[in-house]
């Protein structure tokens, strides 16, 4: 990720809704955004946040020194999932697993949470097989954050 001295990225916040058990566990999340002529161009990938992926160009307001999230512009094309692993000596073979599939991952081990970027050239149907078959062999589950992929036939 770029330092925060990088001027010509910032980091964006979005406001989260929170549901009655206190998920996600904050109301706010960061994501690396680049400057452009037209807005940001999301460089991270969200944990918590749904409807943005990297690539994605976005609109904000300022409000003193912070900068937050206003609206879509453009998609960049990419799909975010979300994995949770049910234990932590998985996380790090599901995540090489990922990245072998071309698909880039975040890891947050304390909560044995993925983010997963699927770029937008990336097939899907690899690494739904995978997700889907590691969920009903019980070593984790997932959501989709924003899919812009189409599911494979097979998959429907």
């Amino acid at each position: 990720m770029p330092s925060e001295q990088t001027c010509d990225y910032k980091i964006v916040l979005w406001r989260l809704a929170q549901d009655a058990n206190g998920y996600p566990p904050a109301s706010v999340e960061g994501l690396w955004a680049q400057r452009t002529a037209s807005g940001y161009r999301v460089d991270s990938t969200p944990f918590y946040a749904y409807g943005i992926a990297p690539g994605d160009l976005i609109s904000t307001t300022q409000d003193g020194e912070q900068v937050w999230f206003q609206a879509l512009q453009r998609s960049g094309g990419a799909s975010v999932f979300r994995v949770r692993v049910k234990h932590a000596a998985d996380v790090e073979p599901v995540r090489a697993a990922l990245e072998e599939f071309g698909c880039p991952c975040h890891a947050e081990p304390a909560v044995r949470m993925l983010a997963v970027e699927v770029p937008p050239a990336q097939p899907l149907g690899t690494l739904l097989y995978y997700l889907l078959t590691q969920r009903e062999a019980g070593t984790l589950d997932f959501e989709e954050g924003v899919l812009r992929h189409a599911i494979p036939e097979e998959f429907r």
